[in-house]
């Protein structure tokens, strides 16, 4: 899943009355601000420590914003890893030029966002009313998360803490997402008491992967539009499940002892035990030979393993293949013009040994089988496809890991071509396989 650090882009919503603003503050949008801020104030059980000024911008000066944000909170060689590695994988074509597919992304969806570094909430002048006000709630949260916690140096881009990262987004998108439905829901029924956590989680979900699979975003690769959607759907049901069990003092209590995995935010009950992701060493690479040295360093945590299941299986299959998730490390690799990666995924013990990691291996291997053909090499616990265009994947069962290699892959201007065969993969394995 994408690294961005969070920038909230509300899930679906400035009065059309209203007239373009410069980049100032204006007192007449500050007190519309102001007025949600009340009703947010209400529905989220905070009070606000100052005032938010608002912001109307025309579209392309929001996303110039946005883009303005991105480079300075994260490294442009960061998004660049990204792409490669989802291209080493296979989830996106090897010409597609990911950085600009990600901020088009966002501009299908962007509606506003609070911007921490300065304390002012910023949205589009081009809203409808609804929409407009669904925005300013769901934005308004996040200001009264920054003015508490800190969103600011929560959400900072720590390099090789994806997983972290990525809980901490969905912990803010989360929050800010169910507080912006309450206030929805009484706007729209005001006085009968209903709340967010009234809409069953499933019909909750659905409706916010509808949402980011219609309109224009609907033609962004899969894999991107998942990520995109995971911190509200994840998110939002980690804070209704905290909500059903304590109310808001409860979410509040999540921000104090904040979540440090993506499995934590998926299964509350592993957050409120403390469960610990495993620490995993990164692969290593010896076997590729000399000029070889590591891009990128990180994990995906269970959420972004999940993602990349679904890639290869239907939903429901990849929840299941991914949970149990105990920790993992991949390592994007570069040696002039090529470029591979190594994944290693570790389990949780089960009822009996490995057996989460030997159910994982079948389901992942039978699901690589239907949607990329049948292995070229494969034994018990290894299966290897040579894919010409991106050099060999394979995937093995190491006790309780599951261990991926993609590529070697040669890029050059007229297009990818495989730097490496299956054999080669085996050694690769066979030496993250010794590895502790």
């Amino acid at each position: 899943p994408s690294k961005t650090p969070p920038l909230a882009a509300a899930p679906p919503s400035a009065p059309p009355s209203l007239a373009p603003s410069s980049s100032a503050p204006d007192p007449r949008e500050s007190r519309l601000v102001a007025r949600m801020l009340e009703r947010v104030e209400v529905a989220r059980h905070l009070q606000a420590k100052k005032e938010v000024p608002g912001v109307l911008l025309e579209r392309p000066a929001l996303i110039a914003r946005v883009k303005e944000h991105v480079s300075r909170e994260l490294p442009p060689q960061a998004i660049h890893n990204e792409g490669l590695a989802l291209q080493l994988f296979g989830f996106i074509p090897t010409d597609f030029d990911y950085e600009a597919a990600e901020y088009q992304l966002l501009q299908d969806q962007l509606a506003g966002y609070y911007e921490p570094a300065d304390g002012t909430m910023y949205m589009a002048n081009d809203l409808g009313e609804e929409e407009a006000e669904a925005t300013l709630a769901h934005e308004l949260v996040h200001s009264l998360q920054d003015q508490r916690w800190d969103l600011e140096s929560r959400s900072r881009y720590r390099p090789g803490e994806g997983d972290h990262s990525e809980a901490v987004s969905a912990l803010a998108e989360g929050d800010a997402t169910s507080a912006m439905f309450d206030v929805m829901i009484e706007r729209a029924a005001p006085g009968r008491g209903k709340s967010a956590i009234d809409l069953p989680d499933e019909v909750f979900a659905q409706q916010i992967r509808e949402g980011m699979n219609q309109g224009p975003g609907a033609n962004a690769p899969r894999v991107m539009r998942s990520s995109l959607a995971a911190p509200y759907i994840y998110g939002t049901l980690f804070v209704h499940a905290l909500r059903r069990r304590g109310g808001w003092p409860a979410v509040d209590r999540a921000w104090d002892d904040a979540p440090v995995t993506s499995e934590q935010v998926m299964h509350p009950e592993k957050w409120l035990a403390h469960e610990p992701p495993m620490a995993i060493a990164a692969p290593t690479f010896a076997t590729l030979g000399d000029g070889w040295k590591v891009a990128d360093d990180d994990s995906e945590g269970e959420l972004g393993t999940r993602i990349a299941f679904e890639e290869w299986m239907d939903a429901k299959t990849a929840a299941s293949t991914s949970a149990g998730w105990g920790g993992d490390r991949g390592v994007l690799l570069e040696n002039a013009d090529r470029a591979a990666f190594a994944w290693r995924l570790r389990y949780d013990p089960g009822k009996a040994k490995d057996d989460l990691t030997k159910h994982a291996y079948a389901l992942v291997s039978r699901a690589l089988d239907a949607s990329l053909g049948v292995s070229q090499m494969q034994d018990g616990a290894f299966a290897c496809r040579e894919r010409a265009d991106r050099g060999p994947l394979a995937v093995a069962r190491a006790g309780a890991d599951l261990v991926f290699v993609m590529g070697p892959v040669r890029i050059a201007p007229g297009g990818w071509s495989s730097a490496g065969d299956c054999t080669l993969a085996r050694r690769w394995v066979r030496e993250l396989a010794s590895a502790p």
